[in-house]
């Protein structure tokens, strides 16, 4: 009897004991976005445009040099040339209709960037 009751207070501890391996890593914020997500955009100085994901997540869009209207454009198509998410080091490109709706420019995305997120309010 006392031999059992040994055998199961060492099997108790054994249970409790600590473990040795590492702690779970909390995974990345997505390192990509898909054109559908973009619920609104921004112009951010020279040839940089700034899209919403959400209400929170923001991503920064470099554009070729002289891309036309960009912060004045009231909507932006974006597409990837590659691929079919937006993501850093791969291209795409923007879209941005003339103010008549007849026609418009393309630019290329240099660069794309997350930016940090926003508080929430």
């Amino acid at each position: 009897m006392r031999r059992c009751l040994g055998w199961s207070c060492l099997l108790i501890l054994a249970g409790c004991a600590g473990d040795d391996r590492s702690p779970p890593v909390a995974t990345a914020a997505p390192a990509c976005f898909w054109p559908s997500q973009v619920s609104g955009f921004s112009d951010s100085g020279p040839d940089t445009a700034v899209v919403r994901i959400g209400t929170r997540e923001r991503w920064a869009l470099d554009l070729s040099r002289g891309c036309p209207d960009v912060d004045w454009a009231l909507a932006i198509a974006i597409r990837p040339r590659g691929g079919q998410a937006i993501c850093p080091g791969r291209p795409a490109e923007i879209f941005v209709p003339d103010a008549s709706g007849r026609g418009g420019r393309t630019c290329l995305v240099t660069s794309v960037r997350r930016l940090p997120d926003q508080p929430k309010p």
